[in-house]
């Protein structure tokens, strides 16, 4: 996958061999027009792989090879349907991605040819071609800002396939963070997408008691197979189980799931002077107007958080590299060739069958 690296199986761990400096013609700085496969959404509901024309790097770009890239199931779906605060058509999406620099401009400081990153950055002569961050692209052109620098060995498959989750890892870090989860305290996380398995697993690591709601059978399945209590709402005796959770009331409400009239529900199981964060997207703004007198009769503390900062990022990549984010159970799929993704964003729109963790492997 990473070109003169043999990659290993799951477990095992491949160093980087020298790179073989622009090997191949494309790959040198102004030497032939660069062209490359990408997702593509021309419009709502609609997507393709295209192939766009990349610039000729300057002194200080970088050429970087997508080794893996990963779709974010929450924020991508509301991209391809058109209500993601910003979204603009046409444009390529997605912002997991993880490559290996293939050159670099004279004036690059940040990176060298071999090192792994994670991230994105774009530019392409298709003008009308829009970015959603970028991710899903066979190559990049840019200078270093927005990109992390993971080693310089290639990490083995099933490394990069979890440590492309890293954002979403780092997200929940942050959730977490900002709520104060303490030991010992009842948290009541809404849901079991892979932000909320993530901070539930961050909430049990600090030796307090999560527990997971979701709508959907399958993730609440999911979660309880990775030893995480989970409950949907239809299911018999709902109420009684989620009290027995909690006999005199949470401590904690994570939102991760942006439905107002459940997170109102929620606010019900809540002690007095517990705690809320509003973690998720809230589009509808006609309807998801929350019952702030509820939550000021039991004198809730409300934070909100959005994105990651660099210390939630290499947190996140240390706790997925120990095992302590146990990511692998929650990618559904994997993709192996660039033929093959269109059908990732098929599961993601038609959701034929269970899907969450979506995985694209380039090389």
């Amino acid at each position: 996958m990473c070109g003169v690296v043999s990659i290993q199986p799951p477990g095992a761990f491949s160093h980087w061999q020298a790179l073989d400096a622009y090997a191949t013609v494309h790959t040198k700085i102004g030497i032939q027009e660069l062209k490359t496969q990408a997702l593509f959404f021309p419009k709502v509901n609609e997507y393709e792989m295209i192939e766009v024309t990349l610039p000729d790097p300057g002194p200080r770009d970088m050429v970087v090879r997508t080794l893996v890239s990963a779709i974010s199931p929450g924020t991508e779906r509301w991209i391809m349907r058109g209500k993601h605060i910003g979204t603009k058509f046409p444009c390529i999406p997605g912002y997991h991605r993880i490559g290996i620099v293939e050159s670099t401009g004279r004036d690059m400081k940040d990176f060298e040819a071999g090192d792994i990153v994670y991230g994105t950055g774009n530019r392409w002569k298709e003008e009308q071609l829009l970015s959603m961050w970028g991710a899903h692209i066979g190559h990049s052109v840019s200078p270093s800002a927005g990109y992390y620098f993971l080693g310089a060995g290639c990490p083995a498959v099933f490394d990069l396939d979890t440590l492309s989750f890293t954002i979403l890892g780092a997200v929940a870090i942050r959730g977490c963070r900002f709520l104060d989860i303490r030991p010992r305290e009842h948290v009541l996380i809404i849901g079991a997408g892979i932000i909320g398995i993530c901070a539930a697993q961050l909430a049990s690591s600090n030796l307090a008691q999560p527990v997971l709601l979701d709508k959907n059978p399958d993730r609440v399945h999911l979660a309880r197979n990775m030893g995480l209590q989970a409950f949907a709402p239809d299911e018999k005796d709902f109420e009684k189980k989620l009290s027995e959770c909690a006999t005199e009331g949470f401590d904690a409400l994570y939102d991760s799931a942006g439905h107002a009239p459940t997170t109102d529900a929620m606010v019900q199981k809540m002690k007095s002077g517990s705690r809320l964060l509003l973690q998720a997207q809230y589009f509808d703004k006609a309807s998801c107007a929350l019952d702030l007198d509820a939550i000021k009769v039991r004198e809730m503390t409300v934070k909100t958080t959005v994105g990651i900062d660099a210390l939630d990022f290499h947190q996140a990549m240390e706790d997925i590299r120990t095992r302590r984010l146990q990511i692998a159970p929650l990618i559904t799929h994997r993709m192996d060739a660039p033929g093959d993704f269109f059908k990732g964003y098929e599961l993601l729109d038609k959701e034929l069958e269970f899907n969450l963790g979506i995985v694209f492997r380039w090389s």
